[in-house]
């Protein structure tokens, strides 16, 4: 008998959690503290404890926190910033928001993070000494890597590429929540600001919007502050272009009750993943994700097909009662409007093939052990079938 296994679901999490999470709403609609005040405080410093980081500026969301670390990095109209195409979108619309370029490097084919050696051959190749782009007059001012799937970029990598050049680091982590490098330094105190999404969806997720900075450089701290709130630096004092964008105190301090239970979520996935890892390690036609950094909080577990048609795959799953995704089914590069300016174009060919494979599977934490076997033993059945192969061959030549 087939199980029903959806590819996501918070009802076992609220279940679970929602007395402790209501006596939280409950404070702050007692207080009535609803914009700023003691709950979003506490988050703020819990969060900052909990990275090991010395600042967190919450907002309204992942987006919100990344065009706010743009700004204040003092991003230019016509500026370059050096990013990702195997990334949700916000990691390069809030660079064109701002007036700037994203220009996309290529990815590692085995992280799917930024390929660091890419990143500093363009540098390398397309620029002069200035750090300004030969074709456009258009100079570089920062790096923008994601944590993709919850794992770290190569931040040693990428430090030695900014200081080398002078270029600022905006850290994407809102897939990492509690990942670290090798050096066991958390995501979140890698760039000179770092931005977190509290996306429902997200490793520490909240029952809305909501999302934050974070940095360990006061003055950024301080204007972040600013800027959150209508570039106001005190009462009616406003000095600065800003947006209202603040984390309200009912999510607050349901992010602040969830953030005490972090690791056990992240270990969950992370469990979860290494049972995917054994029982589908022999399978020539897939590539399961690597772990070549630190820890790897697995907001995804995505597998990378070879030779095997994504459509009857992910079909054969659907019958079997387990739910998919594709997280990328296209690549930044490819959206029209990102791609600013044609001299700026740059392939990405392992994105872009990435993105007609890759398929993600179950892994949130409130699933059962049972539960993952049978995904893997489905999956195992479903490879071993000669017809999907067949199948791929068949539609692939008359595509051609």
């Amino acid at each position: 008998m087939n199980k029903q296994i959806p590819f996501f679901n918070l009802s076992r999490q609220h279940e679970k959690y929602k007395n402790q999470i209501k006596k939280n709403i409950e404070k702050v609609l007692e207080n009535q503290a609803f914009i700023g005040g003691n709950f979003v405080t506490q988050f703020e410093n819990n969060f900052s404890k909990y990275l090991n980081v010395n600042h967190t500026v919450s907002c309204n969301s992942g987006t919100d926190a990344l065009w706010m670390a743009l700004k204040a990095l003092n991003i230019k109209k016509n500026d370059i910033v050096l990013t990702t195409p195997f990334s949700f979108i916000a990691s390069s619309s809030e660079i064109l928001a701002l007036g700037g370029h994203p220009v996309f490097i290529d990815i590692d084919s085995q992280t799917y993070n930024i390929d660091t050696n890419k990143l500093e051959k363009w540098i390398n190749e397309e620029c002069n000494s200035n750090l300004v782009h030969k074709k456009t007059g258009y100079r570089v001012v920062g790096i923008l890597p994601v944590d993709i799937f919850g794992q770290c970029a190569n931040y040693i990598k990428i430090k030695e590429i900014a200081q080398k050049h002078n270029l600022w680091i905006i850290q994407d982590s809102c897939q990492a929540v509690g990942a670290h490098d090798s050096a066991k330094i958390f995501a979140g105190n890698h760039g000179d600001i770092s931005c977190f999404s509290f996306y429902p969806t997200k490793n520490l997720g909240a029952y809305g919007d909501g999302g934050c900075c974070t940095t360990n450089n006061p003055k950024l701290a301080e204007k972040l502050m600013r800027i959150r709130n209508h570039g106001r630096k005190s009462h009616y004092n406003y000095i600065e272009h800003g947006i209202n964008s603040r984390l309200d105190g009912i999510q607050a301090a349901i992010l602040d009750k969830k953030l005490k239970y972090i690791d056990n979520f992240n270990q969950k996935r992370i469990e979860f993943a290494n049972i995917y890892n054994k029982k589908l390690s022999e399978l020539n036609n897939i590539k399961l994700p690597k772990n070549l950094n630190g820890k790897h909080v697995y907001h995804q577990y995505c597998i990378e097909l070879v030779g095997i048609n994504r459509e009857i795959f992910m079909q054969k799953l659907k019958e079997k009662g387990i739910g998919t995704n594709i997280y990328y089914p296209k690549g930044l590069n490819q959206i029209e409007f990102l791609n600013t300016d044609q001299r700026l174009k740059n392939d990405c060919p392992i994105s872009d093939n990435l993105t007609h494979n890759i398929v993600a599977l179950p892994i949130w934490p409130e699933l059962e052990i049972e539960e993952i076997n049978y995904v893997a033993n489905q999956i195992k059945e479903i490879l071993s079938q000669t017809n999907i192969q067949f199948l791929s061959k068949k539609i692939e030549t008359k595509i051609r």
